[in-house]
């Protein structure tokens, strides 16, 4: 009887509230105006890149202490209009550093196949060139690590960031999809015998790492700016690296890479074709490569008095490289549907600001009343809206007429993410991801940024497109989904 009468109450307290929502009574107030209905405008028509593909331009209507309005670029992408591709690229080497143009251009030979669209991806930090360093010829760029996890056709170039275990943000791309969480990765190398070791990373220089800790023992370095150091790694090397391995001694501002430590070469069955001393070539001019197919593992301090014990020529050890994502403790397997760009923060989550994302700014000017500083951070951000379509954004000065004159302009993080939760784009989670001088969206053949970096060629360009470690695109076929 009495659960009879609570349902009953329940039941009545429902539908008396019901009547008071419904009831007609004094008018609400008018919600505010979203920060991009308030102040900026949208240009019309939409740009159709291809079917499926569009870009809608913004240009803000009253610059805020600005002398110029700013630009909001959103790319969106349909993939019941057609079969389209969502992947990341990092170009022909993932030890070095490309425009985003470059990366996308070599997507496909055939031009007619190349990406519709594409901006830049993942945050990264440009290694120290050894003094004995000798690039492939025709390379071009500065040698680079990624920062968080960073995969591209299932092969890991980079460990998650540690955050106290708790792993760091990125954006996983698979079946045309962008999925936005936290990952972790676990790594480790496990011989005939059964003997078992940790993996600290790949492709960096191991003993010391930029931009993040990556596991407990990493030690920061005081005086340097998010500089770590770890006396005992290993670390693995994959064969699109391109560019030579670590020598000792990389990195002069620390001294935990300067053991020469041990180096194993595996072919491309996982066979030990060499295991010996010195890291990066037994003599000064000699440059190691990873054999294609292969791998190289090269390890310091404890890291190397492992290697030394436990492998040796025709052995087969094993390789064992986890992601973990940690929002929903489960494991993703690393096969050629999977890449990964990363980040720090995630601008929206389920269309709201996270509340823990900071009001960060590393570039500011004086503004246009010649006191109060504005920040001038440019902002690359990807995500998937209301309609689960993938999206591209990008905010930005004004494009110029040529490289002689540029015009840096962005805001601050949390600023951008509020821009970003106006109503009329619709969007439910988006990542933040490289930004300032990185940030560059490609149409086509076109570069709809403008550039910001200032260019090292006497005889080139004032400003030039940065150079960085990977790109995201949409391009020709992809998986395809019915229109509902």
């Amino acid at each position: 009887m009495s659960r009879t009468l609570t349902r009953t109450w329940t039941t009545v307290a429902a539908a008396l509230s019901a009547l008071v929502l419904t009831a007609p009574g004094a008018p609400a107030a008018d919600a505010p105006a979203s920060p991009l209905a308030a102040n900026w405008d949208r240009q019309t028509p939409t740009t159709n890149i291809t079917t499926g593909v569009t870009l809608t331009r913004y240009t803000e209507r009253v610059p805020e202490n600005r002398t110029r309005g700013r630009v909001l670029n959103v790319v969106e992408i349909d993939p019941t209009a057609s079969a389209l591709t969502l992947e990341s690229v990092v170009g022909k080497a993932d030890g070095l550093t490309e425009t985003v143009a470059d990366q996308l251009a070599g997507v496909s030979a055939v031009a007619a196949r190349r990406p519709y669209a594409g901006v830049n991806g993942g945050l990264f930090k440009s290694e120290p060139a050894h003094p004995d360093l000798v690039l492939p010829a025709g390379a071009d760029g500065t040698t680079l690590a990624h920062l968080g996890v960073s995969v591209t056709d299932g092969v890991l170039h980079s460990s998650s960031c540690w955050m106290n275990g708790a792993g760091s943000s990125g954006v996983v791309l698979q079946y045309g999809i962008p999925y936005i969480t936290k990952l972790r990765t676990d790594m480790k190398l496990t011989t005939a015998s059964g003997a078992t070791v940790r993996v600290d990373d790949v492709n960096r220089d191991p003993g010391r790492s930029r931009g993040c800790a990556r596991d407990a023992d990493d030690t920061a370095v005081q005086g340097q700016a998010a500089l770590y150091t770890d006396p005992d790694e290993i670390v693995l090397f994959t064969d699109d690296y391109g560019v030579p391995v670590p020598k000792p001694g990389t990195d002069p501002t620390v001294t935990t890479d300067d053991d020469p430590g041990f180096e194993v070469v595996l072919d491309a069955h996982g066979v030990v074709t060499d295991a010996r001393e010195r890291r990066g070539g037994q003599t000064a001019g000699e440059q190691v490569y990873v054999p294609a197919g292969g791998r190289i593992l090269q390890g310091v301090g404890a890291g190397a008095d492992w290697l030394r014990t436990h492998l040796t020529r025709d052995d087969h050890p094993a390789v064992e490289l986890k992601l973990h994502d940690v929002t929903l403790d489960r494991d993703i397997p690393l096969d050629d549907s999977v890449d990964v760009v990363s980040s720090f923060h995630q601008l929206l989550r389920a269309s709201a600001v996270p509340a823990e994302l900071p009001d960060s700014c590393s570039g500011h000017a004086t503004g246009a009343d010649g006191t109060n500083l504005i920040c001038t951070d440019s902002r690359t951000a990807i995500g998937t809206n209301i309609k689960g379509h993938p999206v591209f954004i990008t905010l930005t000065g004004q494009p110029q007429a040529t490289a002689s004159t540029t015009h840096e302009d962005g805001d601050s993080l949390r600023a951008f993410a509020n821009l970003l939760d106006s109503a009329e784009l619709a969007l439910v989670d988006v990542l933040n991801l490289d930004g300032g001088g990185s940030t560059t969206l490609v149409t086509g053949t076109e570069t709809r940024t403008p550039p910001t970096d200032a260019g090292k060629d006497p005889a080139g360009p004032k400003y030039v497109h940065r150079r960085v470690a990977d790109s995201v695109y949409t391009g020709v076929g992809g998986y395809g989904m019915y229109a509902r």
